[in-house]
């Protein structure tokens, strides 16, 4: 073996020793990709789009609507409590703008009907195939980069319910609740932990002393936003502010009892908490 060849087997090695992960990943989300829009032809008949279930047509009157009124959602759906209508909020959420703002960037502004009806057809099984990318960020967080791995395989291998809400045609908002509470969880873990490392205290926030607070503040700031993106996708998700309070509360007791301060934990839910509250 020659002396450039020599020298070039580590760089090699080091760099699928750093990078394996993402090739990892990647090739675990578009498996799940795959998976989940294999029956993507049973749903178009003679150019006709059709979806699966009662949901999913009203996500696509909801879609539909947003494209056409971006950002704004349809508020009352007269189809929901027919002749009436009903007040569409819990539901005609993020999710709906999301894909709505997919329909009109892959329409170059105007889409066509049946454009929006293809991009709702295939919404969830891109959801669904996203959910690795939390899973895999958690994982690696408690059990590193092989324990990330494992969890999104893991997650890639789900049958059930998991697995059938993410199906081509099958439109729903429960897809997105995973992700987003997933990232929820994530940001909330690195504020926490990045509180922990610098520990902010009362005094640093009466001093003003920014430079000290910038990073807890920044991840606790991020975090609130994450929480509210997943109540703008699932209202009812106000539970997972319980669960974090929860949370909150034992860690801050278990320090206080360790005689640590609990300062630290409380800033992360200082800030992040009334970030929640104002953006709902």
């Amino acid at each position: 073996m020659s002396e450039p060849q020599k020298e070039s087997l580590p760089d090699i090695v080091y760099i699928l020793r750093t990078h394996y992960p993402k090739a990892v990943l990647s090739v675990v989300v578009g498996v799940m990709l795959w998976i989940r829009l294999q029956a993507y032809d049973q749903f178009i008949r003679g150019g006709e789009v059709y979806l699966s279930g009662n949901d999913a047509w009203y996500h696509l009157r909801q879609v539909t609507y947003t494209a056409r009124n971006w950002p704004s959602t349809m508020q009352l759906d007269p189809w929901t409590g027919f002749p009436t209508g009903f007040v569409a909020g819990q539901f005609g959420t993020l999710f709906d703008q999301l894909i709505a703002t997919a329909a009109l960037i892959i329409g170059l502004g105007d889409p066509s009907q049946e454009l929006i009806a293809r991009t709702v057809l295939v919404a969830p099984a891109v959801f669904g195939a996203l959910v690795a990318l939390p899973t895999y960020a958690i994982g690696k967080r408690l059990g590193g980069r092989l324990g990330g791995m494992f969890a999104a395989i893991v997650l890639m291998l789900l049958p059930g319910t998991f697995l059938r809400r993410g199906l081509v045609g099958f439109t729903d908002h429960n897809i997105a609740e995973p992700l987003f509470m997933l990232t929820a969880v994530f940001v909330t873990m690195i504020a926490l932990t990045v509180a922990h490392r610098e520990r902010p205290v009362w005094e640093l926030v009466v001093d003003r002393d920014i430079n000290a607070l910038r990073g807890p503040l920044k991840w606790s700031v991020l975090a609130g936003v994450a929480i509210a993106f997943y109540m703008w996708v699932w209202p009812p998700g106000v539970l997972l502010i319980g669960i974090t309070g929860v949370y909150i509360f034992v860690q801050m007791l278990s320090a206080f009892t360790s005689d640590d301060s609990p300062e630290h934990i409380a800033f992360v839910a200082g800030v992040s908490m009334p970030i929640v509250a104002v953006l709902m």
